[in-house]
């Protein structure tokens, strides 16, 4: 495992802690297939992924409320355009997700926003409406993908 990996698994942990969150065995299992993932990973993929340890197989369920905990508690995002989950570049601090989403290649960068999430938040009251969860996903070709479709 890399150590940007190790430092986040370390993170989550310390967060978790200081929070008193239980990181339970197959919550950390399930953070960890998806930050080495290091790009948006289905539940599905996870669950194939996820070695029990009575042998079978781990049921969805569990699989998605060990996700929903991630994700509520700010060590996963979820990206809704893709149905997966991104692990979260600033665990423990809230802060607005906005991706870049390569289509070729599904490598996704985080990027911060908070300027971009305060400009978007500041128009649906004036209509009445109240904002509670704000993701933006851009979608487009990465770098690398476009050098190699300008090579081919």
């Amino acid at each position: 495992m890399s150590s940007s990996a190790e430092q986040m698994l370390a993170r989550a942990e310390a967060l978790a802690a200081e929070r008193g969150l239980a990181l339970t065995p197959l919550r950390r299992q399930v953070y960890e297939l998806v930050v080495r993932a290091r790009k948006p990973i289905g539940a599905y993929d996870l669950i194939d992924a996820i070695k029990p340890q009575r042998g079978g197989r781990v049921p969805p369920t569990t699989v998605y409320r060990a996700l929903d905990f991630l994700v509520e508690h700010g060590f996963v995002h979820r990206i809704a355009s893709k149905n997966a989950f991104l692990a979260c570049c600033e665990a423990g601090k809230p802060h607005a997700g906005q991706f870049l989403i390569c289509e070729e290649c599904g490598a996704t960068l985080e990027i911060p926003g908070d300027e971009l999430a305060s400009t978007l938040s500041a128009s649906p009251p004036a209509h009445g409406f109240e904002v509670r969860h704000q993701v933006v996903e851009l979608s487009g070709l990465c770098s690398d993908c476009q050098q190699r479709l300008r090579n081919t």
